[in-house]
């Protein structure tokens, strides 16, 4: 079985059904109650409890020997908590460990990025000293932060940093298919892989793809970060000190990868960002080309 952490997030709810696919044994935990809701998506099991505490760890990993950890977002000890589950991972003898990064961790401005390093450095210190049996994934950008029927329905497209800053992406249906195959294949210990597919686009771009399959006029239209703030509903220190770094630094620089590595892993060409927006216009019953 595979204890999956922060489960009840974005990113674990895409990823599940995504190893119930593969016939994984799920345990799904995080602090957020309604993890118990994860069944209904295809957790075996559901634990509610801290990432901080060691006793919750150590509770949640019984009657696991793998570990997929997604880490929390935008928390001020997010390495440390990290540490703090590969320690109790490696106490209850799990036979691997599969941690979720992101892509370029070593891109500093980003406050995020820095933790996930010193969670990186830290697992493949422990790999090398206690024979961890680890694999580093590192998604780029995920593509669904673009929900495309709520702005086909709203007709707008608000983001928090520069509308003509390109980003790379990646599709997270297709990460969950990469931490599947890590989690059932031999081969991948002590790797470290970026997953990012072909495209590099800016907001404008994204919002053109969204208007030439539906035929709408959706206007992309940039929101100041004090105002996104407020509507993500963000307010420790830490967060929207984050929250600001990620804007700044996206406007400035914008983010690229190489699709490489995930092609490889999968098999196939990775899910573009057309593609993905097709998939969430079909589930939201939304015609297009």
């Amino acid at each position: 079985m595979v204890l999956v952490t922060s489960a009840n997030g974005t990113v674990g709810h895409r990823i599940i059904p995504q190893l119930k696919k593969f016939g994984i044994k799920v345990k799904a935990m995080d602090i957020n109650p309604a993890v118990a809701s994860l069944k209904e998506i295809g957790a075996d099991e559901t634990f509610c409890g801290d990432g901080r505490s060691m006793e919750d760890l150590k509770t949640a990993l019984t009657g696991c020997d793998q570990v997929l950890y997604i880490p929390p977002l935008f928390v001020y000890d997010e390495g440390k908590m990290a540490m703090k589950c590969i320690d109790a991972a490696i106490e209850s003898g799990v036979r691997q460990f599969v941690m979720m990064s992101v892509t370029h961790p070593l891109m500093s401005t980003l406050l995020q990025h820095t933790e996930k390093l010193k969670a990186e450095e830290y697992l493949v210190y422990k790999g090398l000293s206690d024979g961890l049996n680890y694999t580093i994934l590192q998604p780029m950008h995920y593509s669904h932060g673009f929900h495309a029927a709520p702005a086909y329905q709203s007709g707008v497209y608000r983001i928090f940093y520069d509308l003509n800053a390109k980003l790379s992406l990646v599709d997270v249906d297709d990460v969950g298919e990469v931490a599947a195959k890590v989690l059932t294949e031999d081969g991948h210990q002590n790797a470290t892989y970026e997953l990012v597919n072909h495209d590099y686009i800016s907001s404008y771009e994204q919002v053109e793809v969204l208007n030439r399959l539906t035929g709408a006029n959706v206007k992309a239209e940039f929101v100041p970060i004090d105002e996104w703030l407020q509507f993500v509903h963000c307010t420790d220190s830490y967060g929207m000190e984050a929250w600001r770094a990620l804007a700044d630094t996206y406007s400035r620089y914008g983010i690229a990868g190489n699709a490489n590595v995930l092609t490889w892993l999968l098999g196939r060409e990775p899910t573009s960002f057309e593609e993905g927006v097709r998939r969430e216009l079909d589930r939201a019953g939304i015609p297009h080309k």
